[in-house]
């Protein structure tokens, strides 16, 4: 509904006050970056499909940014680099390498806003650290909004929404849902609680 893909049948959805219908569709999304479980790669080399984040980014930018997603060790160990065509849908490299092309091409379009919609599903826990830390560092006045079920995706944020079957349960940060969320210290101890 932020990017208003749909909108919302009663009520409002704000971004910065204003109503997201009050925006022009192509400034409203402009602003908004999106990283998706199930994401979308073109036919067309890795490097074209970064850079749909930016299109006059540079080769060097490219690649830092691919290197922040985690993704640049792989990319270049393909005969090809970044020139490696990509089938359509990316059906030629793996769900983890998907999602961090796509996390490289929302970095390079340095969004105000970025929804990552349990977008590091498919990547172990160290590599969703490192590609954290490349959204701390590299949009640091970003709002990012993180639909995830590893609770280790969501610990470090400013405030936490649990949600059970579309209802709200608790919202705050993890130390305060730890302390009064009966349903997040569940998740947390079912996770990691048993190994911290």
């Amino acid at each position: 509904m932020i990017p208003r893909l749909y909108d919302c049948d009663g009520g409002q959805v704000l971004v910065d006050g204003v109503d997201v219908k009050d925006y022009s569709l192509v400034n409203l999304r402009d602003g908004i970056g999106m990283v998706l479980q199930k994401n979308t790669l073109f036919s067309g080399t890795i490097a074209e499909n970064l850079r749909w984040g930016d299109e006059q980014a540079d080769d060097e930018t490219v690649r830092r940014m691919a290197e922040y997603a985690q993704a640049d060790k792989f990319v270049s160990s393909f005969k090809d680099g970044y020139e490696t065509m990509l089938d359509q849908g990316g059906n030629n490299v793996s769900g983890g390498q998907k999602q961090r092309l796509c996390i490289a091409r929302a970095l390079l379009k340095q969004p105000k806003i970025l929804i990552l919609d349990d977008s590091t599903s498919a990547v172990d826990t160290a590599t969703e650290a490192m590609i954290r830390r490349a959204f701390r560092e590299e949009l640091p006045g970003s709002t990012k909004i993180i639909i995830a079920q590893r609770i280790t995706s969501v610990m470090e944020s400013d405030m936490i929404v649990v949600m059970n079957d579309g209802r709200i349960t608790g919202i705050g940060t993890h130390e305060q849902l730890l302390e009064s969320n009966v349903e997040y210290r569940e998740i947390y101890e079912s996770q990691i609680g048993g190994n911290s």
